[in-house]
């Protein structure tokens, strides 16, 4: 399940190597963990410019935004059977936005938050009506909750972790 990160040269400084790995896995355990891990999706960090330029291209609005999707099949939802093993679409977020938007410290988390929401979309999930909202912002919260662990290591068994067991 390819996440592919692609980092314009222009912001490479902004993101370093941990951050981009970072946010690429938490974009493949999402994908796991909606049963999807044989879709693929491409994750671009752009500026202010290249992302103001989408926006207006595509959606009528000449302003900069933290992040755009552009999804490459037309999906239902996170369960639709259409989108198992399909390429997914881009994931574009402007990084010079999500840093003057992050509270302090909290610059990776919004990247990874961003993603997940750019991820929802590329599912079809929008959040213009009430109810649509609801959706995609339960299931935007059920993604970041995932535990970015090594590859081979299980919740129960992390340092500090007691194993239980349920009988």
């Amino acid at each position: 399940m390819p996440v592919d990160v692609l980092l314009r040269p222009q912001v490479a400084r902004l993101v370093d190597t941990a951050t981009r790995k970072r946010v690429a896995t938490l974009l493949r355990a999402a994908l796991r963990a909606l049963g999807r891990s044989r879709c693929s999706a491409t994750l671009l960090f752009t500026d202010d410019s290249e992302i103001r330029t989408l926006n207006r291209v595509y959606r009528k609005h000449d302003r900069a935004t933290d992040v755009l999707s552009f999804h490459l099949q037309e999906l239902a939802g996170h369960e639709d059977p259409a989108g198992n093993g399909v390429a997914l679409g881009d994931i574009v977020i402007s990084v010079e936005t999500a840093r003057r938007r992050a509270s302090r410290g909290q610059y990776t988390p919004l990247l990874e938050r961003l993603a997940i929401h750019g991820l929802c979309h590329l599912f079809g999930h929008d959040h213009q009506r009430a109810r649509d909202a609801r959706v995609m912002f339960a299931l935007e919260r059920r993604l970041r909750r995932l535990r970015l662990l090594p590859a081979g290591t299980h919740a129960a068994t992390r340092p500090g972790r007691k194993a239980t067991t349920r009988t």
